[in-house]
């Protein structure tokens, strides 16, 4: 039994109960910000489950609307250095108009920089950056802590600052400098038109829950996608997470016109202009959206097209790497693909680079590149080739978890990207608001976190942290 099949027993099974509970992915149609007034109203419309289990609690296209019940901005940042977004959902529509009875709690924003709790976004910290190296070694303790001499403690910053800011107007061109060189990155939460939430929503009363419509395959594309190997392997032959779970039927401009119409984009090749590109997007915290990812390989050959999607970080994106196909005696053109989600970005110590983490669960991925097709029009059919070989647990010693199961879309001519109903209308910040908000945050962090004193702190909270999840373990 594979488990799509268990969850979708499971969704049946609790909608007998009456009440029924699913995660699933919204947009945005309106703009929302840390700026925006308590009150505000936003909707968002259902573009599917995080995980496609069989069924559907709401059904796509669905709209659920909410409002902002709180909010921060930073603004100068005397009293604030995080800003804050809280909102709560109060109705769910189908999209036949009928009202339901929900209820509705957030539990992430996709590809973002910021982090959730109880409904409520918290904002990033600017000046936790990583420029913050300029202020000494206390930023990211490390081994280098060993090596430097007492000295060498205040970092490059600390040096520049002995040496040349010796008088008044050496320090004002030392701080002017450095202010025009180091921009502080935006600490305001701004979720524009298209921006994806995760939520969990509980169904009331007698709502059926919607199957999900999969067409029979023929015979010949059955066997033929069952007999596809799923290893993905890196340039090194070592396995990768990625797993071939995706076959999409049609051109190769449908293909492209399927991920453009769907908000995704191009990837650029790997090079040292596109690396510094994306270096510079992770120091300013904000996205890159054309991002180069580390080269797979399937069937000795790397991939012919790859897309991504992100929101506000270059850390976090959805990406996606296409092979083509072909069946014997077929004409119809056949793509195989590997998609993953890239949850953080790491220093990979052995080739001294940049390099992203993904989620393991690569369900979650396929569904959410199903969903987005989906949504956008672009597909015409789907269906499920169940592949018990393709079977990966979690402890099996494999770098991902998945069902096996291969998913089928019959891709169609659809428009181009879909534009937003209203844009963001963002706050304009004179110069000098900027370079205050600058001055108090930058002080802000340095008194209170580039310090000994707060990293033992960190270091003590997480090993007490560390052994009291041990210890519940162990119960």
């Amino acid at each position: 039994m594979t488990v799509g099949l268990v969850l979708a027993l499971l969704g049946t099974r609790c909608a007998a109960a009456g009440q029924r509970s699913q995660e699933m992915v919204v947009r945005l149609s309106t703009p929302i910000a840390s700026y925006s007034p308590a009150g505000t109203r936003f909707e968002a419309k259902v573009i599917g489950p995080v995980v496609r289990a069989g069924v559907d609690l709401l059904p796509s296209g669905s709209v659920i609307s909410g409002k902002v019940t709180k909010s921060a901005s930073v603004r100068f940042g005397v009293l604030r250095e995080r800003a804050m977004l809280e909102v709560e959902f109060d109705g769910c529509q189908l999209p036949d108009g009928a009202v339901v009875e929900c209820d509705v709690a957030l539990e992430g924003v996709d590809n973002a920089r910021e982090k959730v709790s109880e409904n409520r976004i918290h904002g990033v910290l600017a000046a936790g950056h990583p420029y913050s190296w300029l202020n000494g070694i206390w930023y990211r303790p490390g081994a280098l802590l060993v090596t430097r001499s007492a000295f060498g403690l205040t970092g490059a910053g600390g040096e520049i600052y002995t040496h040349i800011a010796t008088t008044p107007l050496g320090a004002v061109a030392l701080i002017t400098s450095e202010m025009l060189l180091y921009r502080l990155p935006d600490p305001e939460i701004e979720l524009p038109a298209g921006t994806d939430l995760q939520v969990q929503v509980e169904v009331y009363g007698d709502l059926a829950p919607s199957p999900e419509k999969l067409v029979p395959l023929p015979a010949e594309l059955s066997e033929w996608v069952a007999a596809q190997p799923e290893e993905v392997y890196r340039p090194d032959k070592s396995l990768a997470g990625d797993i071939i779970h995706l076959v999409f039927i049609g051109s190769r401009a449908q293909v492209e016109q399927a991920f453009l119409a769907s908000g995704w984009t191009t990837v650029q090749p790997l090079t040292r202009r596109s690396f510094v590109h994306m270096y510079s997007a992770l120091l300013a915290m904000k996205a890159d959206p054309t991002a180069p990812i580390a080269p797979l390989v399937y069937r000795g050959k790397t991939d012919s097209l790859s897309f991504q999607k992100t929101l506000n970080t270059v850390a976090k994106r959805h990406h996606i790497r296409i092979w083509p196909a072909s069946i014997p005696g077929e004409e119809t053109q056949v793509w195989l693909a590997a998609a993953t989600h890239d949850t953080t970005i790491t220093l990979d110590d052995k080739h001294l680079t940049l390099t992203h983490r993904i989620d393991k669960f690569v369900d979650r991925e396929r569904s959410m590149v199903v969903n987005d097709l989906a949504s956008a029009g672009c597909v015409a059919g789907v269906g499920l080739e169940p592949r018990p070989t393709a079977v990966r647990l979690s402890g099996s010693g494999k770098p991902s978890v998945t069902d096996g199961d291969a998913v089928v879309l019959f891709l169609n001519d659809c428009g181009g990207p879909q534009l937003a109903d209203s844009e963001m209308q963002k706050l304009q910040r004179r110069r000098f608001t900027l370079a205050m908000r600058r001055f108090f945050l930058a002080d802000r962090q340095y008194l209170w976190r580039d310090n000994v004193y707060y990293w033992v702190y960190r270091a003590s909270r997480s090993l007490y942290q560390r052994k009291s999840r041990t210890a519940s373990d162990v119960e």
